[in-house]
């Protein structure tokens, strides 16, 4: 299996979210069990209950966290100058209809298509990789073949 891909921005976003969780994520958690602790009966108390999985639930995310960030590989790839390459980010203009997008290529553990990230292996971000600014690439989709022009690439 491969090692995840992360920009060098992601990697930061990631450790932040981590320190995040460490420090505020686990004293509020905490708070809320020995809060629920005060005023319930252990057997039959929904709240206690739900702070306890709330509790587990960010100890889990926090262990997914850190084997991510020991696992990944922040990317330093130097495309060929003019190319689109991991971490750029390209506009494109659809084909025959000329609406423009903008995407970022991340690994796919940043990927985010509604804040404009796609992953690197998606069929979209494979597909522009290597391209050029005029060239014209198309992407097999479920809706059928799309085309798009490549406007512009920015490091």
């Amino acid at each position: 299996m491969s090692k995840p891909q992360l920009t060098r921005a992601g990697r930061l976003r990631l450790i932040e979210q981590l320190e995040t969780l460490r420090i505020e994520g686990r004293r509020e958690a905490l708070e809320r069990v020995k809060a629920a602790r005060k005023f319930c009966d252990f057997r039959e108390d929904v709240t206690y209950f739900d702070a306890v999985r709330e509790q587990e639930r960010i100890e889990t995310k926090i262990s997914e966290l850190e084997r991510t960030l020991a696992d990944a590989v922040v990317v330093e790839e130097e495309a060929t100058a003019g190319e689109v390459g991991f971490s750029d980010t390209v506009t494109l203009r659809e084909l025959p209809d000329g609406d423009t997008e903008t995407y970022q290529i991340v690994g796919e553990l940043e990927a985010d298509l509604a804040n404009g990230s796609i992953s690197a292996t998606s069929p979209l971000g494979s597909g522009l990789m290597g391209a050029t600014v005029g060239q014209t690439v198309s992407i097999a989709s479920p809706g059928g073949t799309l085309t798009f022009e490549i406007v512009r690439i920015e490091r």
